[in-house]
């Protein structure tokens, strides 16, 4: 990551602690706006937030995502392979910038489109994550050889 690697405990706690990035809690009246496509899938419960609901802390077995996330292309449920990138670095959800979401679906999108099999070892190789400035334990995605991911696309998100 041009050396400023992510120190991944650290950056768990600080998310833990931090309020600054649950300003972007999804509103109740957002909730509906952000879910109407889903309705009817028995996988997925909508819980409208709540004072003593936080993002980096939802109830057990529940995961928090943001409208902009939704908004910027996540899937609800998520794809195996969104899911599996999730895991390989232990991150959830609420840690993703929604340019980060954007640019994981895309990528994904663009893989179909070529006709080129996923894999997380590609995926390691072409991106790398770097804390967003402001907003401790937010990661945005960012390319490990140029500035601008995909063609036409300039980084919101840059050293």
């Amino acid at each position: 990551m041009g050396g400023r690697e992510i120190e991944w405990a650290g950056l768990a706690e600080r998310f833990q602690k931090d309020a600054s990035y649950q300003e972007s809690l999804m509103m109740e009246h957002e909730v509906l706006n952000a879910t109407k496509g889903f309705r009817g899938n028995p996988c997925l419960m909508v819980i409208p937030p709540a004072a003593d609901l936080r993002p980096n802390s939802p109830p057990e077995g529940a995961v928090c995502v943001y409208r902009a996330q939704v908004e910027y292309g996540m899937m609800l449920p998520p794809q195996p392979e969104f899911k599996e990138i999730l895991n390989s670095f232990q991150l959830v959800p609420a840690q993703l910038s929604p340019n980060a979401v954007a640019y994981i679906y895309s990528f994904l999108k663009l893989l179909q489109a070529r006709g080129i099999a996923w894999s997380l070892t590609l995926f390691r190789s072409l991106f790398s994550w770097m804390a967003v400035p402001g907003y401790g334990g937010c990661l945005a995605l960012r390319s490990r050889s140029r500035k601008a991911m995909f063609s036409g696309a300039t980084s919101s998100h840059s050293d």
